[in-house]
């Protein structure tokens, strides 16, 4: 799970090859150093958190290229989407093989479910999420309520309804 820092080099790096990646066939674009790879999920997620903690990093050019490339920015979600919730679907099938081991793996993996509910505002046909309830019912299956899953300073900036699976963590059986 990248930290506020990562977060805030992200949204830097990101930001200046937006257009860039936008309009190219990868989903995952490199950005080099030890940053992770730029999709709209990650740089989404990146300025949640950072706008959490009290920075509001570039959200006027992200806002700006978001509007001038909405058709390649809904592409892009749309394959977002699909891979995050293969990715998300994978762990959770995984979890019951080995729920001690899975279950520490939680606050990294929440990450695509996290990432799902961000994109949710911009995909362009409700049939793309609707895996999003069955998985959301297995995750609830072996739930536990709690605490916030990350850095206590950026849970500000979720709702502990819209985002109720970041209030808790796996059960390890």
């Amino acid at each position: 799970m990248p930290n506020l820092d990562q977060d805030r080099h992200l949204l830097e790096a990101g930001v200046q090859v937006l257009s860039e990646y936008l309009l190219s066939p990868e989903l995952f674009y490199p950005l080099g150093g030890d940053l992770p790879r730029l999709t709209l999920g990650n740089l989404l997620l990146a300025q949640r958190r950072s706008t959490a903690a009290g920075s509001e990093l570039h959200s006027n050019e992200i806002a700006a290229v978001r509007e001038k490339w909405q058709v390649a920015w809904g592409q892009k979600v749309s394959r977002e989407v699909h891979t995050r919730l293969e990715l998300w679907r994978n762990f959770l099938s995984e979890y019951p093989s080995s729920a001690a081991a899975n279950a520490d793996r939680f606050p990294a993996e929440i990450r695509h479910r996290a990432i799902l509910q961000l994109l949710s505002k911009d995909v362009t046909s409700a049939a793309e999420l609707d895996q999003l309830p069955g998985l959301d019912s297995v995750l609830k299956g072996s739930w536990s309520s709690g605490e916030f899953v990350w850095e206590k300073q950026v849970s500000q900036g979720f709702d502990p309804i819209e985002f109720w699976f970041l209030y808790g963590t796996l059960k390890s059986k």
